[in-house]
């Protein structure tokens, strides 16, 4: 069988597929899988919004949700919605929890339309229009959500049927890969990409890649990748400090000294722009395809809390929090997060393009609080960036990541064991919480918000005083 899902994996990666559908107790279910869950709820969330706005529809009753279609040689698709028209022919709906239309991998929303279509041609339908239905990126709820302002219909039927031959000639190859008993396991095409476009089963099939490769260098172009991958130099022993980067060649140095690369004026840069008290501030945000708050649109980042640490020049920490108990605007976190923050002072993020740009959006939204948040946004520095230029530890593997980061240079601070462990588990407690009835199980997902998210900004405090002491001890 070959469902719509399955068709998107083979356009990412064909041996990908095949080891799912072939050996699938030795198949690695990874993010792709996550990612595909994930689309495939909010897809629900938005299709019952949907079913809604048809209803008042003239002609609704010409409308079905989840249509199946099979054909004899294992094509499978079930249509989000039909509608039959009156000259025997329907219209096909694609329902998308995105705010516009996906024409790329690895999630071509197109192909996903094509594919439907085809499968329906083959059963016997004629297909009229083609239509992906997505969020309205403009749409700001206000009260009930209002399902003509919240979905936009796009008819994609002249880009879909033009890619109607190309697709048909994927099908066909896509089930005659899967019919093969046998195929080359020895590598597959994802050695080409970025590691974040690696399949699931990338190390499967590419079992001779070294822990720490090429794939462990930002921002590698594709053509030098490719150029690499030809030569079959992956370790990156067999790369030389003038074919990358500025901000490569500390990983490749890192790796061959096996020693961390340390620049210790480029910390010393760091540290001697920063005014005390230093505030160390981290947000945690709700994102969904239907905003659940007055004010927000859809997929639009919403705080609903912040931890706050300040190091005082001589030593001394002070924390601070917020934690929202029900969906609301972020009004009152940002009068408690002004309470807490002095006139004075840096403010220390890690990845300040987030917090900032979260400042800006609520300052947007709060007039009477713009001059403050602003004010923080021009404080603001990027504790990260110390780590891509100042010191780079190959046990990074090429990572900023804060989780990466500090068991490497804080061992004894750990994410490890917490019940809440990084920000998509946070969006999903925070959302629990805010639904749970039972108040011993609403306490105890607000415990472990409030620690993890207070460890993310302890954990800043700990790696900027280990950057302290590469100045101090030089």
């Amino acid at each position: 069988m070959l469902t719509k899902t399955d068709f998107i994996q083979y356009l990412s990666c064909p041996k990908s597929l095949w080891l799912k559908q072939r050996k699938p107790e030795v198949y690695p279910e990874g993010e792709f899988s996550e990612y595909a869950k994930k689309l495939a709820a909010e897809g629900y969330l938005v299709e019952n919004y949907v079913r809604q706005l048809v209803q008042g529809w003239p002609d609704a009753e010409a409308c079905s949700f989840q249509d199946v279609f099979e054909t004899g040689e294992g094509l499978h698709a079930r249509a989000d919605m039909l509608r039959a028209n009156e000259d025997g022919t329907v219209d096909i709906f694609e329902i998308k929890s995105s705010t516009s239309v996906k024409d790329s991998n690895p999630h071509n929303q197109l192909k996903d339309a094509a594919f439907q279509t085809i499968v329906a041609v083959k059963t016997g339908r004629k297909v009229r229009n083609i239509f992906i239905v997505h969020l309205n990126k403009d749409y700001v709820r206000n009260g009930e959500i209002d399902p003509a302002g919240l979905l936009t219909f796009a008819d994609e039927t002249t880009r879909v049927k033009g890619l109607l031959a190309e697709t048909e000639q994927q099908i066909t190859d896509a089930l005659a890969l899967l019919n093969e008993a046998a195929i080359d396991e020895s590598s597959c095409r994802c050695l080409t990409l970025s590691r974040s476009h690696h399949c699931d089963s990338f190390g499967y099939f590419n079992p001779g890649i070294p822990k720490y490769s090429i794939y462990s260098l930002p921002r590698l172009s594709g053509r030098k990748l490719e150029n690499f991958v030809s030569e079959g130099r992956f370790g990156l022993d067999q790369i030389e400090l003038n074919e990358v980067t500025r901000l490569q060649r500390p990983i490749i140095q890192a790796h061959n000294v096996k020693n961390p690369f340390v620049d210790v004026a480029d910390i010393e840069n760091f540290i001697s722009v920063l005014e005390y008290p230093l505030y160390f501030l981290d947000y945690e945000t709700y994102a969904s395809a239907i905003p659940i708050v007055d004010g927000t649109g859809p997929q639009e980042q919403l705080p609903f809390q912040f931890s706050l640490h300040v190091l005082h020049e001589h030593g001394g920490i002070d924390h601070f929090e917020y934690l929202a108990d029900q969906p609301e605007s972020p009004r009152q976190l940002v009068e408690t997060l002004q309470g807490a923050i002095g006139a004075t002072g840096s403010v220390v993020t890690w990845n300040k393009a987030f917090e900032n740009t979260r400042n800006k959006e609520m300052a947007n939204a709060f007039p009477n609080q713009r001059d403050f948040l602003l004010g923080l946004v021009d404080r603001t520095v990027d504790l990260m960036d110390v780590f891509k230029t100042g010191y780079v530890d190959i046990r990074f593997n090429g990572s900023t990541s804060i989780k990466k980061v500090l068991p490497v240079v804080v061992p004894d601070l750990s994410y490890e064991g917490m019940e809440i462990a990084d920000g998509t588990a946070a969006m999903d407690g925070w959302n629990k919480m805010i639904n749970e009835e039972d108040s011993e199980k609403r306490a105890q997902l607000r415990t472990a918000l409030l620690a993890y998210c207070e460890l993310d900004t302890l954990a800043m405090v700990r790696i900027f005083q280990f950057a302290q002491t590469l100045v101090r001890d030089r």
